[in-house]
């Protein structure tokens, strides 16, 4: 990410980055950016609990991310009408749709970070069409209630694989607020 802000920074005077988190490599990320003299342009705000009063300040996110089980920070970063620049890696394309909620690029490719994000910095209608896309994929793909019919569908076909026929506990999901269990 440093490096693809470095690229960017060049074109685009004004720009700055704020990177959320913490963890054993920040010295050596800080570190990093004053060997690109990024110094006052990058800002380590380190860990914090009020996630959710920064991420409107933004006008772009990324997640330029080696692997991630499922970007939470994603959705979140969505809810807040923010377009998304992330890594093409696991579950990040199901959450962030390419060219429609943000950009996805290869993990580890820096030019095309730096190209994803200077698109989306040299074109502010887009980021605002991705941002009203990415806040309406967050309120109809991942709602609670959706999630729990997938997760009753998950549970429905690996009882029909795993026994087809024989008697066995298993979940009804009579709609997404109520869950009962029955014994046939």
């Amino acid at each position: 990410m440093l490096q693809a802000f470095a690229t960017c920074a060049k074109q685009h005077p004004t720009i700055s980055l704020v990177v959320v988190g913490d963890g054993p490599e920040r010295s050596n990320l800080e570190k990093l950016a004053r060997e690109l003299g990024l110094g006052s342009r990058v800002h380590f705000l380190g860990y914090r609990s009020d996630v959710n009063k920064i991420l409107p300040q933004f006008d772009i996110f990324t997640l330029p991310s080696f692997g991630e089980g499922f970007g939470l920070v994603l959705l979140e970063a969505m809810v807040c009408s923010k377009p998304v620049v992330a890594s093409d890696v696991m579950s990040i394309p199901e959450i962030v749709q390419q060219g429609q909620t943000g950009l996805l690029v290869p993990t580890q490719d820096v030019s095309a970070l730096a190209e994803a994000l200077d698109t989306l910095i040299a074109d502010p209608e887009l980021r605002d069409r991705f941002g009203k896309a990415g806040f309406q994929r967050v309120r109809t793909e991942f709602t609670i209630e959706r999630m729990v019919r997938k997760t009753a569908e998950v549970y429905r076909e690996a009882d029909r694989s795993s026994g087809a026929g024989r008697k066995s506990d298993s979940l009804s999901f009579q709609d997404s607020r109520h869950v009962t269990r029955k014994t046939h």
